[in-house]
């Protein structure tokens, strides 16, 4: 399979690298749809007044498209039906490698925030 996110954990999108961990991890509790997807990124810390919700939607199809998550549809007798996501194995083990690219750049910026700190000096 080609992608853009098969065995990197860097990605372009907006939010730099926190977006899609962020959304993988809050799919890890339990599958969810969209909107309260939204709400979840805000209790975690994503300032998700940053997004419009379109770009929530169409991360979650390209990350759909790339294998990190699927979706089906909840048809319910009263409202709308609703896409709800679920994470993948693909999406696990990104999320595997994402924490692992992490951890190293945490490091790097720790140092590079104690040089702006010291003036560099």
């Amino acid at each position: 399979m080609r992608g853009r996110f098969r065995g990197c954990a860097h990605n372009p999108f907006i939010g730099g690298d926190i977006l899609i961990p962020a959304i993988l991890v809050t799919l890890m509790k339990e599958p969810t749809y969209g909107y309260s997807l939204i709400e979840e990124l805000g209790e975690i810390g994503i300032n998700v007044s940053l997004f419009h919700p379109s770009i929530i939607y169409r991360t979650l199809r390209m990350m759909e498209m790339e294998g990190l998550v699927t979706s089906t549809w909840d048809i319910r007798d009263i409202g709308p039906a609703r896409r709800v996501y679920s994470i993948t194995e693909l999406g696990r083990s990104f999320l595997k490698s994402w924490s692992i690219n992490a951890r190293k750049n945490l490091k790097i910026i720790e140092r590079l925030i104690k040089a702006i700190e010291e003036g560099g000096e």
